[in-house]
């Protein structure tokens, strides 16, 4: 259906790639939009005096608006371009230390299905600043466990957690943890780790008082080296920025130094202005196919046409996670009785099928299934029922050698 956009698939017709909540591949319009960039506008931004940096600055700045608007804010000023989710992570949980929202013996609530990209920061804190780490449980098949943060929540400072798995493809149920936060007496910070969940639906944060929503671009096909995090303009003013320096301040003295306004507060350095322009690139893609709405209708078709194909499959090989449709992504994951992922995903490379084998840097969450690691297939729009086919079809005679 969307295949034809990605030269990839022509330079490789007998592709078939299945490792998309690790990186998409991209559209023409985005590859062209680097090249068109390079060639045509660029220059670094704010540099007011002539054009080339003024339509920087420009398309800059409207990467940044179009993404407020899929997350239901207001303004380009709400968004903090970062390098990628890991950097984002540990900015802002530095940032809010500094600024007083945490402080020793605050607990924090993580989830044990969570990327370790929003585990370590925290894990960092524990041991720098005395903050205490609870953990929500999570079910047999790895999915969340929502009794364990009822029980939990009370006293918490921040929640930080997954909106969607990238093993067991569990879309978080924003509305039940919203309603579980609105029934504390003091709310604690939201922080929600959107990489997997932005690619496939738009989130609006003011619905579900998220007050953090951290988002990447190369999963949703920009190019690498751009991810964002987002909040309320009041919020990101009330933070003091851990990393300061270049257009991130106002002015400098001997005695000190002044930070800047938003959106300059928190990005300090020269930005990864082309990639911006990619992401925006990507977004102007989406919009050009339907939207979000049309990703998701279209991914739910290939979700049931999977999980289909899963309930046939021999018992040698087993599905982690639930085979309920409703709250599910494209992301698939498998564990084997009597092979190695790591063998599998070697004999399916050898055909040009492209997964994943290993944690998926998710340690406690295959710690918890008992398990040390996992092959993960994972679909996005280029993909097609007989990629699909393809792929169970390699899987089972693979799994008889």
């Amino acid at each position: 259906m969307f295949r034809s956009d990605f030269p990839i698939f022509t330079t490789h017709p007998n592709l078939v790639f299945l490792d998309s909540a690790s990186s998409a591949q991209k559209p023409k319009m985005v590859i062209d939009s680097i090249s068109r960039f390079f060639a045509s506008d660029y220059a670094n931004i704010h540099r007011w005096a002539y054009d080339l940096s003024m339509e920087s600055s420009r398309l800059y700045e409207l990467a940044k608006t179009k993404l407020a608007h899929l997350l239901g804010l207001h303004s380009y000023h709400e968004i903090v371009f970062t390098y990628n989710a890991t950097y984002a992570f540990n900015i802002l949980s530095r940032t809010l230390i500094k600024s007083g929202k945490l402080n020793q013996w605050d607990h924090i609530l993580l989830s044990k299905a969570d990327h370790h990209a929003n585990i370590v920061p925290w894990q960092i804190l524990a041991t720098e600043y005395g903050i205490i780490i609870d953990w929500i449980d999570l079910h047999d098949d790895g999915t969340i466990d929502y009794t364990s943060i009822e029980k939990q929540i009370s006293g918490v400072k921040l929640i930080s957690i997954t909106g969607a798995s990238n093993v067991t493809g569990e879309i978080l149920d924003l509305e039940r943890v919203k309603n579980i936060l609105d029934s504390m007496e003091s709310r604690p910070i939201w922080v929600l780790d959107g990489s997997q969940r932005f690619p496939h639906m738009e989130t609006h944060m003011s619905e579900f008082w998220i007050d953090f929503f951290v988002g990447t671009g190369h999963k949703v096909m920009s190019d690498t080296g751009i991810w964002f995090f987002a909040a309320k303009k009041d919020l990101l003013q009330s933070l003091d920025p851990a990393i300061c320096w270049g257009g991130a301040i106002n002015s400098v003295t001997t005695l000190g130094y002044d930070p800047a306004g938003l959106p300059f507060r928190h990005e300090p350095g020269t930005p990864h202005i082309v990639w911006a322009v990619s992401l925006l690139a990507s977004l102007e893609y989406i919009e050009s196919i339907g939207g979000f709405s049309k990703i998701e209708s279209y991914e739910k078709s290939l979700v049931e046409y999977t999980l289909a194909k899963i309930k046939n499959l021999p018992s040698e090989i087993q599905l982690i996670g639930s085979f309920d449709t409703k709250n599910r992504l494209w992301v698939f994951s498998f564990s084997f009785k009597n092979h190695h992922p790591n063998d599998i995903a070697e004999i399916l490379a050898d055909q040009w099928i492209c997964v994943r084998s290993g944690h998926h840097c998710t340690d406690p969450l295959h710690a918890s299934l008992g398990l040390r690691g996992s092959l993960r297939m994972s679909l996005y729009i280029y993909n097609t029922t007989t990629d699909i086919d393809i792929f169970f079809s390699a899987l089972v005679q693979a799994t008889v050698i």
